[in-house]
């Protein structure tokens, strides 16, 4: 009886640690790579007449630099509101909202004339309700990378496209930083667009599809 009772502790202990080891391996997968100083995660998107609206979020260094190196990478979200007509307005105000929670508050003009500012945001709003003077919209706000590749995916086709440049640099113990964003020229087609940034205007890029695809590259 003790000998079984000894057996069974053991394989309690052995699965135990399984378990813890592949609950730690989980956590480390969910992490970015150590050499990315920012990447977008996700991305919602709408508009009216009036305004465009983005709310992005990801991990970012606090304080970019171009230099090759991660430094304090932390989460972020960023809303940004553009105005579609003429508008000389000095503050926008804003309420995002989901079936369950709001967040309201305002942003004043940026020094591009843009509406920008960072969120402390808790859960995923489907309409945002924009206000600027007499002017207002409610939109609906949709997931661009729904049913797109993701941008760990992007960045691995990236690696590939310049696999070679990338091992031969590494093997001279040369390092670069992972720059990925979400850009649009038309707020209708997106991209990612991935960079490996060295020291100042060194770098390598390219944009790829939402489905995959190198759609151009430099360096």
């Amino acid at each position: 009886m003790k000998k079984k009772i000894s057996l069974i502790f053991a394989i309690s202990v052995i699965i135990a640690c399984m378990l813890l080891l592949a609950a730690c391996n989980g956590d480390k997968k969910d992490q970015p790579a150590s050499d990315i100083s920012r990447v977008t995660t996700s991305y919602l998107a709408g508009e009216s007449e009036l305004f465009a609206v983005s709310l992005e979020s990801g991990m970012r260094e606090k304080a970019f630099i171009a230099d090759g190196k991660v430094t304090d990478v932390a989460p972020f979200v960023e809303l940004k509101i553009t105005p579609l007509k003429a508008a000389d307005a000095e503050g926008v105000d804003f309420v995002l909202a989901s079936s369950d929670a709001t967040l309201s508050g305002k942003i004043d003009k940026g020094t591009n004339g843009e509406f920008k500012t960072a969120l402390d945001l808790t859960f995923v709003p489907d309409k945002i309700t924009v206000t600027m003077g007499e002017q207002s919209s409610e939109i609906d706000l949709c997931n661009v990378l729904e049913g797109a590749i993701s941008a760990d995916q992007a960045i691995s086709i990236a690696r590939e496209t310049f696999k070679d440049k990338l091992e031969s640099e590494a093997a001279e113990g040369k390092t670069r930083e992972v720059y990925l964003k979400l850009i649009t020229g038309d707020r209708e087609n997106y991209y990612y667009y991935v960079s490996f940034i060295g020291d100042g205007v060194n770098y390598l890029a390219t944009l790829i599809s939402l489905d995959g695809n190198v759609v151009s590259k430099r360096g």
